[in-house]
C-alpha cells in the first residue's frame, strides 16, 4: 500500500507511522478547535488572565 508524503508516493511501514501520526495529530488538533467553539466565554477568560511574565514587564519610574 502506498502513501502520500507532502504529494509524493512513498512505500513502508515509516510512511504508514507518519501517516498515522499526521491524523492523531490532525484529529487532537480539531478537537482543541472545537472546544473553544464550544465555549467562547472558557477562551476569553484564558486570555484575560494575567500573564506570569507581567512582573518582568513591572516597570517602577
Amino acid at each position: 500500500m502506498s502513501v502520500s508524503i507532502g504529494g509524493v508516493p512513498v512505500q513502508g511501514i515509516v510512511a504508514h507511522i507518519v501517516q498515522d501520526n499526521k491524523a492523531i495529530a490532525e484529529q487532537a488538533l480539531n478537537e482543541i478547535i472545537n472546544k473553544h467553539k464550544d465555549d467562547p466565554a472558557h477562551i476569553i477568560k484564558e486570555i484575560q488572565q494575567p500573564s506570569p511574565f507581567s512582573q518582568f514587564l513591572d516597570i517602577k519610574i
